[in-house]
């Protein structure tokens, strides 16, 4: 079956995108809309509003199973991007399709000269676990600023228990984690509670730093 017209001037997108520099804020719009929804004709993105059906202004605990994890992805793709891979690459790496990564990141990544470039930083929703108040917790963290503090944490805590040194957890002193349900965790450092709480995790060396909530 072949794809209806794009437009009544243009019979594809690739035809559209050539015609004229695409670079105004509208044509970005349009440009986004069409990586997410690529059947819809120039009329029906005119029309669409990311806002109604982009899963990355939602909650995450407002999120199905299959949502979560496909954020969760997605923002580890987000990730990788941040760190020098093509959008592409790295949403085939993480088991995710452009489309459905585009959905979940939201203005975090934006196209440009052809190439999808990431924000500094985000505030999307994404569940992570920490140890807090001497046990293991799972949160739901507000920004990729948290996200970011939290892995370096948690490479801190490994460190500490590998070794027995204490050193690593300094600079998490004091530090607390706000998490979207309000709450505050602060951050545990004393190395003889993280030893009890991470005897009671089985197989912990294999438990992932996000959590799905499932």
């Amino acid at each position: 079956m072949s794809r209806p017209e794009f437009s009544k001037e243009y019979r594809t997108y690739g035809q559209w995108l050539k015609a004229q520099p695409r670079d105004t804020r509208y044509a970005k719009e349009i440009i986004k809309k069409h990586q997410m929804f690529p059947d819809k004709s120039l009329k029906q993105l005119r029309k669409l509003k990311v806002s109604d059906v982009s899963p990355a202004l939602k909650s995450f605990d407002t999120l199905s199973p299959a949502q979560r994890d496909v954020r969760t992805r997605a923002v580890q793709a987000l990730s990788d991007v941040r760190k020098g891979k093509s959008l592409t690459t790295a949403a085939k790496e993480q088991g995710v399709t452009v489309q459905d990564a585009l959905k979940h990141l939201g203005n975090a990544v934006h196209k440009k000269n052809g190439r999808w470039v990431a924000t500094k930083t985000d505030s999307i929703e994404r569940g992570r676990w920490l140890y807090s108040n001497g046990k293991r917790v799972s949160v739901v963290v507000k920004s990729s600023k948290d996200a970011s503090l939290i892995s370096k944490y948690l490479n801190a805590v490994r460190t500490a228990l590998n070794t027995g040194d204490e050193a690593s957890l300094k600079p998490f002193k004091n530090i607390t984690i706000q998490g979207a349900d309000g709450k505050d965790y602060p951050l545990e450092t004393d190395l003889d509670k993280l030893y009890e709480a991470n005897e009671q995790i089985e197989d912990s060396e294999f438990i992932p730093i996000y959590d799905d909530r499932n």
